[in-house]
């Protein structure tokens, strides 16, 4: 996909800098909790004034009244700052439930821009949906620089994780806005702004409790951002490691299946066996790649907007608490 031409946006630049006053809304989440028990993040979500153009402009005057989120917090890694800062607003109306994000980003890249591509280990912004807490039925969105998002329906995290990759968010919207270039590295990029339109209907009859609210209605969802400092070049050492790596697991796999095992360590192996060979050669291949493979991840910001600890994205307890409004 080509990227987007640099052009001036003000409320990109606005919603990178820190606001020096609280809107009205954001005042009556803090002084009324609706989720009791451990504190999670709140927000109140406005109605919509009018239909929004899902152009990743921004530029409506439902946007510019909306509530901002001005702080994304670290989570799994380098838990004390945020070198590249993530705000947020929400919207609703009868037909859609709208996400805003607005990245600082001086490195714009993807690689992935195909729907469903598994973007999560890259550079995206991200919507978990469980409107009832329940860790159960929810939806997960990713998007790109590209504009490429993969969605996700995760069936339950208990006993094993288990999700469908095949199911759709049916009418879903999405836009990006670039301000710099995507995939140059020889420049200094601003950031890059992403706008989401998840319909109702999508998650009727999936999602649980996913039916259209009234206002007044409590809903649990988190956002998220991972910003990929390494770059492009890094992920694609990682991906070529990974390659080389494929037809020797592949070899291994189907004498583990005979033997019953998880894992080469399990083998009862005879050392000057061919076997035993494979398993040497894969070591060897696992120990030239393993800190490539860390040190992309370790050169990682991710966020949240309500703070989930150790457990990662998906922790539903700490997913953030959003109202709707009249």
């Amino acid at each position: 996909m080509p990227s987007r031409p640099h052009r001036s946006n003000a409320w990109l630049t606005t919603a990178l800098a820190a606001l020096t006053a609280v809107s009205l809304a954001a005042q009556w989440v803090a002084a009324q909790p609706f989720v009791m028990g451990e504190q999670v993040a709140q927000y109140l979500v406005p109605r919509a004034h009018s239909p929004l153009s899902i152009d990743g402009n921004l530029d409506e005057l439902s946007w510019e009244l909306a509530p901002q989120i001005n702080r994304f917090e670290r989570i799994l890694n380098d838990y004390d700052g945020v070198a590249h800062p993530t705000r947020a607003r929400m919207l609703w109306d009868d037909a859609y439930l709208y996400f805003a994000f607005a990245c600082a980003d001086p490195d714009i890249w993807a690689i992935y821009d195909q729907e469903d591509d598994p973007m999560w280990s890259e550079e995206v912004v991200e919507v978990f949906i469980d409107p009832d807490g329940d860790a159960r039925n929810y939806l997960e969105l990713e998007v790109n620089p590209l504009n490429a998002w993969v969605d996700l329906r995760i069936l339950h995290l208990e006993p094993e994780w288990k999700s469908s990759r095949e199911w759709d968010t049916a009418g879903l919207m999405t836009a990006v806005q670039v301000y710099g270039t995507v995939n140059d590295a020889s420049d200094v990029d601003e950031g890059w702004t992403c706008e989401i339109a998840i319909p109702w209907s999508a998650m009727v009859d999936s999602i649980d409790g996913g039916a259209r609210p009234a206002a007044g209605d409590v809903w649990r969802l988190n956002l998220y951002r991972i910003e990929r400092t390494a770059g492009r070049a890094a992920r694609q050492q990682v991906l070529a490691d990974q390659e080389r790596l494929r037809p020797l697991l592949d070899r291994l796999q189907p004498i583990l299946n005979r033997a019953g095992v998880q894992s080469a360590a399990e083998l009862d192996l005879d050392e000057s066996s061919d076997t035993a060979q494979l398993v040497r050669d894969i070591e060897l291949l696992q120990n030239e790649i393993g800190p490539r493979s860390e040190a992309y991840h370790e050169a990682t910001e991710y966020t949240a907007w309500s703070e989930t600890f150790q457990r990662g994205f998906h922790h539903p307890a700490r997913f953030g608490a959003i109202q709707f409004g009249e």
